[in-house]
């Protein structure tokens, strides 16, 4: 509907600056292409440059050009080299991933930025792409298969959460937390890691009209609960830092509440996306917990204007911000 929305020229004004910029600097946050690599100047992190790489970073548009969140994304980065890890990144040639303009309807810009990011990874052999971005994540795990028609299996690349990878790197002992940090957290399970993060399976088949006029499609058209998201590693990452107790709020996993941050709303309806992550910080603050955690820039952004707006006093930490801490 969207998508018919834009193609109709039925626009939402405020999504217009966004878009064109996004169509001028290959980003979804109105800044420079050339302030892209910024986040990791000191950093030994190797460049993609054409040649082969096993594991490539795409730390994504929020990550790249928010300057309060650079830390985080730091922290990955270390967090990887410490384990023996090396990943190679693009840098200021990182171009979005189009995921946030397909939500809003422009699916031209999803397929201009399908075509570009495959492309670079081809050429350069990627064997894995790790991102510390939910919402990226979710578009290449789900939404690019589907532009191309293929299984997220048939994609030519693994994609991975950090999450996902740091628990894995952990469990192999590489990764080994050892501070205790008594802190009872609670966990926001993002949208885009969790239900929307799903494998995507292709369909081929037809609708059929059975008795008393049900239609039903033949085969059988996979249907996504949302339950096959990223839910478990987050929380194994959580649970191998000494000290940290998770309380789980009453709304997680596929059943999670929106932080109000995704879909467009926190660019044309700010104050919505505000009450929505104002109604799930209490929801955090009902745990009894000291911190919420969660594994995206956009939630965690979105949560920290609420609670500067609101006054309301509760610590928000991404995954990997605590683990950093832990070792």
């Amino acid at each position: 509907m969207r998508i018919k929305c834009v193609e109709d020229g039925q626009l939402i004004p405020a999504h217009i600056p966004v878009i064109d910029g996004l169509r001028k600097e290959d980003n979804m946050m109105q800044k420079h292409k050339a302030e892209r690599g910024k986040w990791a100047e000191d950093l030994d992190l190797k460049a993609l440059t054409g040649e082969k790489t096993d594991i490539l970073y795409h730390a994504g548009c929020r990550y790249s050009f928010d300057e309060e969140l650079w830390p985080t994304t730091r922290a990955a980065f270390t967090l990887l080299n410490k384990a023996g890890v090396r990943v190679s990144a693009l840098g200021s040639d990182e171009a979005c991933c189009g995921g946030r303009a397909y939500e809003w309807g422009y699916m031209g810009e999803l397929t201009k930025y399908v075509e570009h990011n495959v492309s670079a990874w081809r050429t350069a052999k990627v064997k894995t792409l790790v991102t510390s971005c939910a919402d990226c994540y979710g578009t290449f795990k789900s939404i690019y298969p589907m532009v191309l028609g293929k299984s997220t299996e048939d994609l030519g690349v693994e994609v991975l959460h950090i999450t996902e990878f740091l628990d894995r790197l952990i469990k192999q002992g590489k990764i080994k937390p050892k501070k205790e940090m008594p802190l009872r957290v609670t966990y926001h399970d993002p949208c885009h890691l969790g239900r929307l993060g799903e494998p995507y399976k292709p369909w081929s088949g037809e609708y059929k009209t059975g008795a008393g006029g049900i239609i039903y499609t033949a085969p059988q058209k996979p249907i996504r609960h949302g339950i096959d998201g990223i839910y478990d590693a987050p929380r194994n990452v959580l649970a191998s830092i000494p000290g940290v107790m998770l309380y789980e709020m009453e709304r997680i996993k596929h059943f999670s509440w929106c932080c109000g941050a995704g879909g467009g709303v926190k660019e044309a309806y700010p104050d919505f996306a505000l009450w929505t992550a104002l109604d799930r910080i209490e929801e955090a603050k009902a745990t009894g917990a000291q911190a919420i955690t969660t594994a995206c820039p956009w939630c965690k952004q979105n949560f920290k204007d609420a609670l500067k707006q609101s006054g309301d006093r509760i610590d928000v930490y991404d995954v990997v911000d605590l683990l950093q801490r832990s070792l």
